[in-house]
């Protein structure tokens, strides 16, 4: 019998959902997975962007205190360097951080290079 709830027609509905569930299932086994994990194109970025932004604040604010003070160019001089030395430090503790959260395993083959001998 059938269903009340159903209009007439609702064979051709059925099929049609068979068709498009199979046309489904055909479209993800045809194709190859493509990998989109952006984590290392991401965490590259958000290194770059920290490094470049505390040389930027280092030289902001000793500009600011070459106009305070009036010792141009020492102040900012000595603002880019503490900036690139922050930078540095900052990518080091990032470095150490990714390193702690993703150990290398030392059992794991590595790519050969140039220096390791054929055996």
């Amino acid at each position: 019998m059938a269903d009340p709830r159903r209009p007439h027609g609702s064979d051709a509905l059925d099929e049609l959902a068979k068709r498009v569930a199979a046309l489904h299932q055909e479209r993800e086994n045809a194709g190859p997975k493509v990998n989109m994990d952006r984590s290392g194109m991401s965490l590259g970025l958000r290194l770059a962007s920290e490094f470049a932004s505390a040389i930027l604040v280092g030289g902001l604010l000793g500009y600011g205190v070459d106009v305070i003070l009036t010792t141009q160019p020492w102040g900012l001089l000595v603002g880019l360097a503490l900036g690139f030395v922050t930078g540095t430090v900052n990518l080091i503790r990032a470095s150490r951080q990714m390193t702690q959260a993703h150990p290398v395993d030392p059992q794991a083959s590595g790519l050969k290079d140039d220096l390791d001998e054929d055996a």
